[in-house]
């Protein structure tokens, strides 16, 4: 435990209204500051550390809050804003759902890797003898698998949209900048309205969670804008789904093999020496490039499992062409719409607890046979719902009408599904079920 952590437990911090906040337990750490829990189970607070990493005295919280209550910020979006700046240190309060946590619990820390290690190993890794990959894929499975993982993603890129739809940018993307509940249709926010501003043609400070900054940022060519948003999302995406960095492959893992080629794509002038940094600063080539394998990687899962053709090709766009022409990089509309529709697409295995899209007959990870499903269609939208017996299933907005950044995930209807009789039934919603909805029951075996 830190210090700046244990004196923060202990302390009682009042803010500028002079309501008093009893100091909790943390809950995210990054390079610009520390969240932690109040007493108020709806309130956090965030504190910005120094370079020491001791609350900084000397920033100018008023003044950055002022600014940020002047943006055109969007109605209803889950951004948690400063409520009030601290009066007994650097700091502010905000909002922030009780059971909320930061995406880092999609990665493999080294306390969960402890347990794991100590955890029986389940008979479809039984195969696998390295226990590091072991450990992944339990933790993997454990935390959603990509099922869950899609729809959190695609519930950042809504409001990542909805931001630079408003002509603004978000500035500092990271995991532990985005949290999640655990609901079924969970609630994602993200927390840290610190850099949001106006995008300017000029000027202007740009920030960075490291290993996910853009090259035009990091390589100091650019600042801060929607687009460098998208990498930073893509590049986080990316290794939450397929468990490897996006730009980790041969030229940095195993440089001595590296043979390149005459078409092989120099290091530009200016590149640091240190191949990690040149991965991480837009150097090397995209680990799946289709026009250049020479840093290709066979880590992390197999892309068929956790891709769908039309990610693959966002990815492409943004990691391997966006990576030198950053005008190329999809828009967040594009993420917000595909992860949801590969996530609606996506069912999970009753026995490894591993998703996979619903066009395999057996689970691609433990080979057990698919489960019954049922499909929902619309002219606009197909969902895959899983279950047995009767089924209460929520129908969202998507739906029914054009996919919204904001209402996407909002229930519309509800119907009552029976997968032994193959029925479904309107429970909840105005009116009937809507005319020109579908059920087809997929039964479960081969």
């Amino acid at each position: 435990m830190s210090e700046v952590f244990q004196r923060a437990r202990s302390t009682a911090l009042a803010d500028q209204y002079g309501y008093v906040h009893q100091v909790g337990a943390e809950l995210a750490r990054g390079g610009q500051g520390v969240v932690y829990r109040t007493g108020d189970a709806d309130l956090a607070i965030k504190q910005p550390l120094g370079p020491d990493g001791e609350p900084d005295h000397a920033s100018n919280l008023q003044s950055r809050f002022e600014n940020i209550r002047t943006l055109p910020i969007p109605p209803r979006i889950p951004i948690s804003l400063p409520l009030a700046t601290l009066r007994d240190g650097p700091g502010y309060v905000m909002q922030l759902l009780n059971d909320m946590r930061p995406f880092s619990i999609f990665d493999l820390s080294g306390d969960r890797r402890e347990q794991i290690a100590r955890s029986p190993r389940p008979a479809w890794l039984a195969g696998i003898e390295d226990v590091n990959t072991v450990a992944t894929l339990m933790h993997y499975a454990e935390s959603g698998s990509t099922k869950h993982r899609l729809i959190a993603l695609s519930k950042v890129a809504a409001i990542l949209g909805r931001l630079h739809a408003a002509g603004l940018v978000y500035g500092d993307i990271s995991l532990n900048n985005c949290f999640i509940d655990e609901g079924y249709n969970p609630e994602v926010w993200l927390i840290d309205a610190d850099n949001l501003r106006c995008e300017v043609l000029s000027g202007g400070n740009s920030v960075y969670t490291p290993r996910l900054g853009a090259p035009e940022v990091v390589q100091g060519r650019d600042q801060s804008r929607p687009r460098t948003d998208a990498w930073a999302f893509t590049v986080m995406a990316f290794e939450m789904l397929a468990l490897v960095h996006p730009f980790i492959g041969q030229k940095v893992l195993d440089p001595d093999d590296d043979a390149g080629g005459w078409d092989a794509e120099p290091v530009a002038a200016g590149a640091p020496a240190d191949l990690d940094e040149q991965a991480y600063a837009g150097f090397l080539p995209f680990v799946d490039d289709e026009d250049d394998d020479t840093n290709i990687t066979m880590s992390g899962l197999p892309r068929g499992l956790v891709l769908t053709a039309e990610l693959s090709r966002l990815f492409q766009e943004t990691l391997s062409v966006g990576r030198t022409k950053p005008w190329r990089r999809p828009a967040m509309s594009f993420w917000a719409f595909e992860l949801m529709r590969a996530h609606d697409q996506s069912i999970t295995c009753p026995g490894c607890r591993m998703s996979y899209y619903r066009t395999y007959d057996t689970c691609p990870f433990c080979s057990a046979q698919r489960p019954g499903f049922v499909v929902a269609t619309t002219d606009r939208w197909q969902m895959t719902v899983q279950g047995h017996g009767q089924v209460e299933v929520p129908l969202p907005h998507r739906l029914f009408n054009p996919f919204s950044l904001e209402l996407n995930g909002r229930t519309d209807f509800e119907a009552l599904i029976d997968f032994d009789r193959g029925t479904a039934t309107h429970v909840r919603g105005t009116g009937a079920l809507p005319a020109g909805l579908d059920f087809e029951l997929v039964r479960g075996g081969l």
